[in-house]
């Protein structure tokens, strides 16, 4: 009897402006499946988002019904039959892939929902240092850096319980090309992905705008970093 091999889905987990629309890029580039996504180049993401629009318009409406919004986490997260409903035919709709995945920030958020209906689901992380990142919110939507850091507190601080509950791979996005090519190679062989590489990287030097600026940081989100980078593989 012929074997059927094990479907495998992946979830791209980061914080916004953290490395996840390139980590996403490069998986896809190298076969793994997203399906329709959002690839058209903007100003702050130059290659696109790598998000299904299906699933951010969703996951913002889940935040939203749940008195939160992606600048402003929930306390906690309960799914409503809408939002169910939209995110099992995301899944149906991936039923003849052998391998596939998705990204959007706002998951490091929902996850326990995917984790209903996908016990299996496997994860890949990516953060980026808390500075940066509240820079390049603080420029982008004029929100005030202490809030911005307060954000990517929150975020990276589900990253870390989620690491500790099932580990899964986790790289840090830099602005060096060697470095982040480096890291993405490490995330290929920890995913154990058998497949073909791109004739050319999707990351590129210029898809990280932001230089670390001199931006004072809480002895949280100190510590949520250091925890973080003590887990990159």
């Amino acid at each position: 009897m012929t074997s059927v091999p094990k479907q495998r889905s992946i979830a791209i987990l980061g914080m916004h402006r953290s490395g996840t629309s390139a980590l996403a890029g490069t998986l896809r580039a190298h076969g793994v499946y997203f399906g329709q996504v959002l690839d058209q180049g903007i100003q702050y993401n130059p290659k696109g988002l790598q998000e299904a629009p299906s699933i951010l318009y969703m996951q913002e409406d889940l935040l939203l019904k749940n008195g939160g919004a992606w600048h402003s986490p929930p306390e906690s997260v309960e799914w409503q039959p809408m939002h169910k409903a939209v995110r099992d035919l995301f899944i149906e709709s991936r039923t003849d892939q052998s391998i596939w995945a998705f990204k959007d920030p706002r998951t490091l958020l929902t996850l326990d929902g995917w984790f209903d209906v996908l016990p299996q689901l496997e994860c890949a992380g990516i953060f980026r240092h808390p500075a940066e990142v509240a820079m390049s919110i603080h420029k982008r939507n004029q929100f005030p850096l202490e809030q911005c850091l307060e954000i990517w507190c929150a975020y990276n601080e589900k990253l870390l319980h989620f690491h500790h509950q099932r580990a899964f791979p986790l790289i840090e996005f830099v602005g060096d090309e060697a470095a982040m090519a480096s890291g993405f190679s490490r995330m290929i062989d920890a995913l154990a992905l058998t497949l073909n590489a791109p004739d050319q990287a999707f990351f590129e030097p210029g898809m990280k705008h932001q230089d670390r600026p001199d931006v004072a940081l809480s002895p949280r989100a100190m510590e949520i970093y250091a925890a973080l980078q003590a887990l990159v593989i």
